[in-house]
């Protein structure tokens, strides 16, 4: 626990856009009805500030997912690691 392995920071540094994502919905929805009532254009919440998470798409997702790829020696690297790990638990 006290040393992150490269994947593991990896993974941190690919959800960072993710993080606190709740308050920023909740800052684009305030910044929304205070431009709105000022305004007589009507406006999209999308209009006042796009989110990285917005633009993904499922279908994008899907065809990511699919050009991972394991092979046998990855299988067998892990399987290596995940013994040696247990040996020292």
């Amino acid at each position: 626990m006290d040393t992150c392995t490269v994947w593991e920071i990896n993974d941190i540094i690919d959800n960072l856009p993710y993080l606190d994502r709740n308050l920023w919905e909740s800052s684009r929805l305030n910044t929304y009805v205070l431009a709105q009532v000022n305004t007589k254009k009507h406006l999209t919440q999308q209009e006042i500030l796009k989110f990285k998470w917005e633009e993904e798409h499922k279908e994008d997702f899907l065809e990511k997912e699919k050009d991972i790829e394991i092979s046998t020696e990855d299988i067998n690297r892990l399987k290596n690691i995940a013994k040696q790990w247990e040996k020292q638990n």
